[in-house]
């Protein structure tokens, strides 16, 4: 908690700092606050990710291993050493040090995975189950260290939703450690403490609440009005 508290203050001091600078254009700034997607295994001078990475100043990319729209397994990602060096050409044309984000949670939902040649890590239902903290740490340590290798800087997990509905999205894909919030928070903050240790931000994700959702928010409009608790809260809460 300590550190997400410094790393807030940095944040806001940070974003102060950039809005202030009247050498940044209005159009920098608001690039500043995006992270977008990209196609390409690599890039180079004329990829349209360089040049918005040049021209909007763009906060930071997330990377995937496919492209949902061609249905195609060739987006961003084929090999470790292919990976980090994507990378370092998109870092190296930014003006200001890019978030460079990615989906590693662990057991089904990861985009670094074994036939890329990364190992394999369990799902937070697993680990929840079995409610090792010292299993737990060592599985996110194993995630962190393989991103910090690689230059990636941000991972949007872990989960914090309870696992109430079985929601075809999140109970359905083992992503929840627990139902119970207690169980939830100190998995979650383990799991951000081992990524700490790396220098790796966390997002933890998905508030309000997708663990009473009955349908998959990828595919269309989630409402939970009736599914939803109040408990849901309890994790950011904590």
């Amino acid at each position: 908690m300590k550190f997400i508290k410094i790393f807030l203050i940095f944040l806001l001091l940070n974003s102060t700092i950039v809005l202030a600078n009247p050498r940044i254009s209005l159009e920098e700034k608001i690039g500043q606050m995006l992270i977008v997607g990209f196609r390409g295994l690599s890039v180079n001078n004329r990829s349209p990710i360089i040049r918005d990475i040049k021209r909007y100043n763009l906060g930071g990319v997330i990377l995937f291993d496919y492209d949902i729209v061609l249905k195609s397994h060739r987006r961003n990602i084929k090999s470790t050493r292919q990976v980090k060096s994507l990378v370092n050409k998109l870092q190296s044309v930014a003006k200001t040090p890019l978030f460079v984000a990615i989906d590693q949670e662990g057991g089904k939902i990861r985009r670094l995975k074994k036939k890329h040649g990364f190992p394999n890590t369990l799902s937070a239902q697993v680990l929840g189950t079995k409610n090792n903290l010292n299993l737990t740490y060592k599985n996110a340590k194993i995630i962190a260290s393989n991103l910090k290798k690689l230059g990636i800087n941000f991972n949007f997990a872990p989960v914090v939703d309870l696992n109430i509905n079985n929601s075809p999205v999140i109970g359905g894909l083992k992503r929840s450690f627990s139902s119970y919030p207690e169980v939830v928070t100190n998995h979650a903050s383990t799991f951000i403490k081992a990524h700490s240790a790396y220098g790796i931000i966390n997002a933890i994700k998905h508030f309000p609440g997708h663990g009473s959702s009955t349908t998959d928010s990828h595919y269309g409009i989630t409402d939970v009005t009736n599914t939803w608790q109040s408990v849901e809260l309890e994790p950011y809460k904590n």
